[in-house]
């Protein structure tokens, strides 16, 4: 049981945190939460049959504190893009590499913006040119995340269900809750 994650929604329904499904539970049955999509997976007792949740509403607003920038590298790059390469759409977990969007011999940054997750083959695929010349497009636009608890939900969206992604900002200029 605690190897499912559930996505916690703050009283707003915006997305707070990932816990384990024994936490949800206790979440559930102490009143502080309400359930809002269930994970089709049930666990029974000799008295009780329960389905374990995939999303909870907290009963409360938690106050989410504005934090000092994320740490730019390679473990927050992975966990921004959901350890999957932006160009295929393979999942790689830790094996990914980084690639720069725009070459640093082509006057690339290294930034947030320019900077995405790939898999091997792609990323030498790309080599030294742009998306362009090589005809590769990115899966999702790159963005600068706002705050670690984001990161660590994003981390664990591609692992888990369609049922989170309707609590998720959207792809694309709509990410007010990820970033600029």
């Amino acid at each position: 049981m605690n190897a499912r994650k559930v996505l916690i929604l703050n009283q707003t329904f915006e997305p707070l945190q990932v816990c384990t499904a024994r936490r949800a539970v206790l979440l559930l049955f102490n009143g502080k939460a309400e359930r809002i999509e269930d994970s089709g997976q049930i666990i029974r007792s000799p008295s009780t049959i329960f389905a374990l949740p995939s999303v909870i509403r907290l009963h409360h607003y938690v106050r989410i504190p504005v934090t000092p920038t994320i740490s730019f590298n390679k473990k927050n790059i992975l966990k921004r893009d959901s350890y999957t390469c932006q160009y295929c759409g393979r999942n790689g977990g830790e094996r990914m590499t980084i690639d720069h969007i725009i070459p640093k011999s082509l006057g690339g940054r290294t930034i947030w913006e320019n900077v995405v997750s790939a898999c091997r083959p792609c990323n030498l695929k790309k080599g030294n040119k742009s998306l362009r010349e090589t005809g590769m497009r990115l899966l999702h636009k790159p963005f600068r995340p706002r705050s670690a608890s984001v990161l660590g939900i994003l981390a664990h969206a591609s692992l888990q269900h369609e049922r989170w992604r309707k609590y998720l900002p959207p792809d694309g200029e709509d990410r007010a809750l990820l970033g600029p």
